[in-house]
């Protein structure tokens, strides 16, 4: 009975992370990671030190990208100090505003910062085009990640039952 209320957590850490990869809200690859502990250190279920280490890295990376993804998504569009800075108050501000703020609030941010940088609203636009890719690109990271750290556990209980 205990076995089965740990799995149920195991699940709603990865269900949780999964839904972090969409929401930036919620931390998806810690929440994920943490499912995988739960499963590790709770149940029969063991991973090897080395697939510890390389989950622990793995989450770290995919952890940093997501945020700089937007910066450099910013930078390579030709954003500037306002524009980054925009973009990070604008992420901040959308937490306030779930769940379009996550998306518009960085664009927004990198839009004005662009234009207190340059001036020109054409070169502003791309530059906040450059923080949605960002978002977009980060936002694919976190999927592809909490999508297989999932089937990996499902694949491993099954094979293990």
């Amino acid at each position: 009975m205990i076995e089965f209320l740990i799995f149920c957590v195991v699940f709603i850490l990865l269900l949780l992370g999964f839904l972090g990869a969409i929401f930036p809200i919620i931390p998806g690859p810690v929440l994920t990671f943490s499912g995988l502990l739960t499963l590790h250190f709770f149940t029969d279920y063991k991973l090897t030190e080395g697939q510890l280490l390389l989950y622990t890295l793995i989450t770290i990376v995919v952890f940093l990208l997501d945020y700089l993804c937007q910066y450099f998504g910013v930078k390579k569009f030709g954003g500037k100090k306002n524009a980054i800075y925009g973009t990070i108050i604008g992420l901040f501000v959308g937490f306030f505003v779930p769940p379009l703020g996550f998306i518009l609030g960085p664009f927004f941010g990198a839009f004005f910062g662009a234009l207190i940088d340059n001036k020109n609203k054409a070169n502003a636009l791309k530059i906040a085009f450059g923080s949605f890719i960002g978002f977009a690109l980060g936002t694919l990271i976190k999927l592809i990640y909490s999508t297989y750290v999932i089937l990996w556990v499902v694949w491993k209980l099954l094979y293990l039952l």
